[in-house]
């Protein structure tokens, strides 16, 4: 018979799923852009930054900051490969040469900063407390920012408040619903509820926005 363990597993295993979903959606924008030997407008920003938000996560997870949470370290490096693929993709594909460099800068410091985020927390702090209370509010300081400045970016491009297709919308919802589930479920695990639980907010934000703005398609009526 299953305990609330074995439920907050399967929980945190379908969660890993439909994260990987999640980070796939940008390969057919990646796969056409190969093909084309072309990045066009294609920034790489988001990306970047993704690859600091998932080493991040995937530090909180790691037993010797927080206990039973392995699975949001699983979750975070499928993202963090995949987001490796798309830089390294679009680097391969740029023709100009000055925003390679600046690719390469970028790396540079997301290099150093990770590096020394690890070390700091890993060796440098002994309380096991201290370590998982530092990495869990730089975690979500890190990713509200990056959803607001995404956000606010895609909305004032767009002149809209969806920003992003319905289906994503609503496969975020649900994933951002299970992983504050599991953060729920067995013992609370504080900084990943503050992280799906905004993200449920934003998401179900999202499927209103598009609720309101759907339009069905008017028949025409033959007299």
């Amino acid at each position: 018979m299953m305990n609330v363990k074995d439920i907050r597993i399967i929980i945190g295993i379908i969660g890993n799923v439909l994260s990987t979903l999640i980070s796939l959606s940008h390969m057919p924008e990646y796969i056409q852009i190969y093909k084309k030997k072309s990045v066009e407008g294609v920034k790489p920003d988001r990306h970047i930054l993704m690859l600091i938000q998932c080493s991040l996560w995937v530090l909180y997870g790691l037993p010797v900051v927080h206990k039973d949470s392995i699975l949001v370290t699983t979750s975070n490096s499928i993202g963090f490969v995949n987001e490796v693929i798309y830089v390294v993709v679009f680097w391969i594909c740029c023709e100009d040469e000055s925003r390679k460099i600046n690719v390469n800068l970028c790396l540079l410091a997301v290099f150093y900063f990770v590096t020394s985020f690890y070390v700091i927390t890993i060796w440098a702090i002994e309380s096991l407390f201290a370590k998982y209370t530092l990495i869990g509010i730089v975690c979500n300081i890190f990713n509200i920012c990056i959803y607001v400045s995404f956000a606010k970016k895609k909305m004032l491009e767009s002149k809209t408040f969806k920003y992003m297709p319905f289906w994503l919308s609503l496969v975020s919802f649900i994933n951002a619903g299970l992983w504050t589930a599991y953060s729920l479920i067995y013992k609370i695990d504080i900084y990943v509820l503050i992280c799906s639980g905004l993200e449920t907010l934003f998401c179900a934000f999202q499927l209103i926005v598009h609720a309101c703005s759907y339009k069905p398609h008017q028949v025409g009526v033959i007299v």
